[in-house]
């Protein structure tokens, strides 16, 4: 019989004599959670029982349930070759037995082996834990495969609003028909790869991520199927949904209701966000406009940067409302943006002279009807204002795509200038700069480059230029010139040196590091002696690259083979920290780096694997500058698809890694996953920060936040203090996530998981609905950076401002 199932909740033994099961108990497993009914004698079950057992790949699953007792569920061990290598509760949904009527059809389990396993396996069976019953008949390895087994295709989740994200299985190119009420509505594409959970293992899958059509934005509830071509379905049941025009908040505005009404819309609108998909940037841009003001006239000077395209962009300054505007265009001889500083001296101390504010950009920029107004309402509303940097568009055959960005962040800028390419400067601020700079990243890092400008530097959210063509060849070389110049200024000695082209060029920055300061690496672990030598293995190239030290911290740990381990290590010199109690990440990392005696520590998982013996090395070039609080890194899932790229705050009202649809070497949204830049936190899976900074802000808070969001809590406080938090992707690291501790997806792991959710809501709400490295006008659904959000959360001009917490009172 054919089945739909789903993963089994439970954790994995292995046996000492195999390695079979692909995920394996280590910090913080516990077996409290399992919620599966009291283990049976073998007489109250066995004629009754209804099972099976498949097989697809490395993949194992089945069902097992007593029709009897439909309302009972099995705890199931998966047998290689007579050991127990897997042990799982069957609560999966099981498509065909959930139609026939039997219980609610959540009798299915799944289990992965490794490949390399099953080469030498004979014999694979499934059974009822400590009973000994059959669970389907077993599964000879040298048996043809058979599709038998209806194994699940995909799945598919409301994110809010009309958008609905999911997955289909890796080997399958179907196209999908996605049906309302039955209705055949669209019919869409797998776009990219994501990480699933496959049996209790993970897989690359195929990535599903459309938005339905407009007109069910009315406020009823529908419901949503989907199914491949041949009818198969890929839910196990339709997925219920209800969307709003423009958000419940405003709906509720417009219908004229009370405030607290109001206040329930925008919490509605806070969890459920709603998003429109990016390639509908040009109606999106129609349909949502920035407020319009009333107010008096600006009058503003324009320097146009090379001489191609002077027509266009003249054209285009002519149909500006309430600003006049006098122009002059710079001659870049040989080069992509360097100039004489002469005529532009001169053009602002006559025609221009009377200019309230400078615009620079490059020759054959297409500028908004709206920008030169906008631009002077900043420098109005904000007199300590000197410098103003707008959001920008690509055009890609004749389609116009937003290249949205962050309020200031100095690492990006240094090695992306994402600004530089239509910014606006007080007139006395462009004199001064036109002193020196002789290209236009010069001007751009001249004006916002030192820590006291960068507090007077605002971004506006919306795109008012479209960009010409970018020689990148030339722009990369005279950007490297511009950053190198810059940081020697600063004092700081460094390498810069070109990347691979993208959107926009990039140069990559490579830091001296001290060579008098230390590191130590703390890594918790509990038991999986195989886990933790992998990782330590894996280090040690990088670690004695720049001499660091290691400290393990075990919590406990009781196999046999791990604790031996242990005591081989520490008698190779890894110190090994003894840390009792019940698993508390929090408290094992603040005890571990009580006793740390380097100036630098980096906080690892047992489950990290290194890719290079320069990870470190990277991550210490960026933590070189006094004012970097927290380093993260580019971490990969084994499928090679991207697991952290940083994170960003306010999806869905919390916290969420970013760029985990990406495959490693998509260069992410806007080149993020490509250049270094800074986010509001990254994971303490690998986060490097000093000794004293972490002591400044108390570590990591054991009580509100003990395993989910600390590491969150501990950059916002770090932010709190003046430090940037920077991702690089220059250091890349393998990491097992979930196999260190498993998923948060038993009870009494969930019930923590909201727990500590409601913490970070109530102490940092404010930051999360504000994070100065996401964007207003992309969607707060997951994955971010992946959608438009609908509507517009503002389009008010921003500083990137330190986070403040809010102090609730003991007990809330």
């Amino acid at each position: 019989m054919p089945v739909v199932f789903s993963k089994g909740i439970g954790n994995d033994h292995v046996s000492p004599s195999t390695g079979l099961a692909r995920r394996e108990r280590a910090v913080g497993d516990d077996m409290s959670g399992m919620e599966a009914e009291p283990l049976l004698d073998a007489d109250e079950t066995g004629d009754q029982l209804q099972t099976a057992l498949f097989r697809r790949g490395n993949v194992f699953s089945g069902f097992a349930y007593d029709p009897a007792t439909p309302t009972r569920t099995f705890t199931i061990e998966l047998v290689v070759d007579g050991y127990v290598v897997a042990v799982g509760v069957g609560d999966g949904m099981v498509a065909r037995l959930r139609d026939a009527g039997i219980g609610d059809g959540r009798f299915g389990f799944t289990f992965s082996v490794a490949a390399e396993a099953l080469a030498s396996a004979a014999c694979v069976e499934a059974r009822l834990a400590n009973l000994g019953i059959a669970v389907g008949a077993p599964i000879y390895c040298d048996s043809p495969l058979t599709d038998e087994a209806d194994y699940v295709l995909g799945d598919l989740e409301w994110v809010g609003g009309l958008r609905f994200v999911g997955w289909l299985d890796s080997e399958l190119e179907d196209d999908v028909e996605v049906l309302v009420a039955e209705q055949l509505v669209m019919v869409v594409k797998p776009s990219g790869w994501t990480h699933v959970a496959q049996g209790d293992g993970f897989d690359a899958a195929r990535r599903l991520d459309f938005h339905l059509p407009e007109h069910f934005a009315d406020g009823r509830v529908r419901q949503l199927s989907a199914r491949l071509a041949d009818g198969r379905s890929i839910l196990a049941q339709p997925l219920p949904f209800v969307a709003f025009e423009r958000g419940l908040e405003q709906a509720l505005q417009q219908l004229g209701r009370w405030d607290s009404e109001r206040l329930r819309g925008r919490l509605f609108d806070q969890l459920v966000p709603a998003s429109l998909p990016l390639h509908l940037y040009e109606s999106w841009k129609e349909r949502f406009q920035p407020p319009s003001r009333a107010g008096g006239a600006f009058e503003a000077a324009v320097i146009l940067i090379g001489e191609s395209g002077v027509d266009e962009t003249v054209e285009s300054l002519e149909a500006q409302r309430n600003c006049a505007w006098t122009a002059i265009s710079l001659p870049t001889p040989r080069s992509f943006g360097r100039f004489d500083a002469k005529p532009a001296w001169e053009f602002l101390g006559g025609d221009a002279a009377s200019s309230e504010f400078v615009v620079f950009c490059l020759s054959g920029t297409f500028i908004a009807p709206d920008a030169l107004q906008r631009l002077g309402e900043v420098f109005e509303a904000d007199r300590r204002c000197d410098c103003v940097y707008s959001d920008v568009e690509l055009q890609s055959e004749g389609k116009l795509w937003p290249l949205m960005f962050p309020a200031f962040d100095r690492e990006r800028a240094l090695e992306q200038a994402y600004g530089a390419y239509f910014f606006a400067v007080r007139r006395a601020c462009a004199l001064e700069t036109l002193r020196s700079a002789m290209s236009l990243y010069e001007l751009f890092h001249a004006c916002v480059g030192n820590e006291l400008a960068t507090r007077r530097v605002r971004h506006l959210p919306g795109a008012l230029a479209t960009l010409p063509a970018i020689d990148a060849a030339s722009a990369v070389k005279e950007l490297g010139d511009a950053s190198r110049a810059f940081l020697a200024r600063s004092g700081i000695r460094a390498a810069v040196l070109p990347r691979e082209h993208g959107l926009i060029p990039s140069v990559r920055i490579q830091r001296e590091v001290a060579p008098n300061e230390r590191t130590t690496i703390v890594i918790p672990t509990r038991n999986r002696g195989k886990l933790l030598r992998r990782c330590l293995d894996t280090i040690e190239p990088a670690v004695r690259k720049v001499q660091a030290k290691i400290l393990v911290v075990d919590n406990e740990s009781t196999e046999p083979e791990t604790i031996e381990y242990l005591e081989s290590v520490a008698a190779r010199g890894v110190r090994v920290l003894k840390v009792r109690g019940h698993f508390n990440f929090a408290r094992i990392n603040n005890a571990a780096i009580r006793l740390v005696d380097t100036e630098n520590v980096c906080l690892l998982n047992n489950d990290i694997e290194a890719l290079d013996d320069d990870w470190l090395g990277e991550m210490l070039s960026r933590l070189s500058e006094p004012n970097v609080g927290a380093v993260g890194a580019k971490l990969l899932w084994p499928n090679g698809v991207v697991q952290h790229g940083g994170v960003v705050l306010g999806t869905n009202f919390a916290a969420t890694h970013a760029f985990n649809d990406r495959m490693d070497g998509d260069p992410g949204y806007g080149d993020l996953l490509q250049v270094a830049h800074e986010c509001s936190a990254v994971t303490a899976a690998c986060l490097l920060l000093r000794k004293r900074d972490y002591d400044a802000v108390d570590g990591m808070d054991e009580i509100r936040f003990p395993v989910n969001f600390n590491d969150v809590d501990l950059c916002l406080k770090l932010r709190q203090l003046g430090r940037r938090i920077v991702m690089t992707p220059d250091a890349r690291l393998t990491h097992l996530e979930s196999v260190s501790r498993g998923r948060d997806v038993t009870p009494d792991r969930k019930a923590r998981f909201d727990r500590e959710l409601l913490n970070l809501r109530i102490k940092w709400g404010e930051a999360l609905m504000e994070d100065p490295y996401y964007h207003p006008l992309l969607g707060l659904d997951h994955p971010p950076f992946s959608a438009l959000a609908w509507p517009p959360r503002s389009w008010v001009s921003r500083v990137n401002r330190r986070p403040h917490p809010e102090a609730a009172p003991a007990g809330f």
